[in-house]
């Protein structure tokens, strides 16, 4: 402003991302987002991952059903509602599909689930503890972290396999992308008695699970930096 007044943003979706910044650059840069954007993932941690992320892709039903029952506004149950029938219709559709393609060994892949559970501690705990708030805020963090990461990707002129290529481009897309703009909304509603502070550091630590979940893709003894 002219006269040295400082704006705040009106929409406390908008805060938290501009306080989250760097943390969202820091998870959009781990090795496995690294390999999947330029298609080097090698053939077992591509399996490993596709084990811990359909696991987790049910997580995020329970806890998008929770959003659906728990709101009061008929247009966000709608759109909790959409989003639930995307996980279980075209994102577990596409797992049915393609996880024969990718069976991986069987040692490998549950230790990487077992790893890979870190994330949904953290979202089963911030719905647990916090109820909505929590809920939609880890659910904002997780999505918006891959709506950027995979719009950034599909975008690259790089060759990829067919299955990494078709995950990359249902996140970069609508239904998902408009989940994401439904999920920013619901956390503007997120009532003043939370202040923005505290929805931050869920957001933060949310992307911070997400950071370990991505390293679960790896045996335990490899760098992921």
């Amino acid at each position: 402003m002219a006269d040295g007044t400082v704006t705040t943003p009106s929409r406390r979706s908008v805060r938290v991302l501009a306080a989250s910044a760097d943390a969202l650059r820091a998870s959009a840069d781990v090795r496995f987002v690294r390999e999947a954007t330029d298609g080097s993932i090698d053939d077992d941690a591509f399996a490993a991952y596709l084990a811990i992320e359909e696991r987790f892709v049910r997580t995020a039903t329970r806890v998008t059903g929770y959003l659906a029952w728990a709101s009061d506004d008929w247009p966000a149950v709608a759109g909790h509602a959409r989003a639930v029938a995307g996980l279980v219709g075209q994102q577990l559709g596409w797992f049915r599909t393609v996880r024969s393609r990718w069976p991986g060994g069987p040692g490998r892949l549950a230790d990487a689930v077992a790893r890979s559970e870190v994330l949904a501690s953290q979202v089963l705990g911030l719905t647990s503890t916090h109820g909505a708030p929590g809920a939609v805020t880890a659910m904002f963090a997780a999505e918006t972290l891959y709506s950027e990461w995979c719009r950034r990707a599909a975008a690259a002129p790089v060759e990829r396999f067919t299955d990494l290529r078709a995950w990359i481009d249902m996140h970069a897309a609508p239904p998902f992308t408009a989940g994401v703009e439904e999920l920013a909304t619901a956390v503007d509603a997120i009532p003043d008695t939370i202040d923005d502070d505290t929805v931050t550091r869920w957001f933060r630590d949310t992307l911070a699970a997400e950071d370990a979940f991505h390293d679960a893709a790896y045996p335990a003894l490899e760098t992921t930096g």
